[in-house]
């Protein structure tokens, strides 16, 4: 029988208070929204680090996590790049790499649905646009 996941407990950012309710968007004392801040799987069989470490060869590390076409073309490209009169564009691509094979599946999809749900509210305007706004409305 398959152990029961355990999640972590969570509290209020604001007041401290405990969070009972496993999807509640608002703190019950004082109101203030919660954030779901579990950004990484916990059930991966590779280690991100490692896969990290091991991107000094470009495509090491996705042959570690066992994605092993893509690992091959990163090991074909990015010394293509290296090597011919894009070093800079051969450098951004190994970093790509690196952060891939990391971060690649280690991320909740659900995670990053919820930071775009709580972006920030759209700025004002400036000073000038409003006076622009004003000037047309006469």
């Amino acid at each position: 029988m398959p152990e029961p996941r355990i999640e972590r407990p969570r509290f209020c950012a604001q007041c401290g208070a405990p969070v009972v309710v496993a999807d509640a968007n608002f703190c019950k004392n004082c109101g203030a929204p919660l954030t779901h801040t579990v950004w990484f799987n916990s059930n991966i069989s590779w280690r991100p680090r490692v896969a990290v470490a091991l991107s000094i060869v470009p495509g090491l590390g996705h042959w570690y996590k066992g994605e092993r076409v893509r690992g091959l073309l990163w090991l074909i490209f990015v010394p293509l790049f290296y090597f011919s009169n894009a070093p800079v564009l051969g450098f951004l691509l190994h970093v790509i790499c690196a952060c891939n094979a990391g971060l690649g599946g280690a991320i909740r999809e659900e995670a990053i649905a919820n930071s775009a749900r709580h972006r920030a509210p759209p700025r004002r305007r400036g000073w000038r646009q409003a006076a622009a706004q004003a000037e047309l409305k006469r």
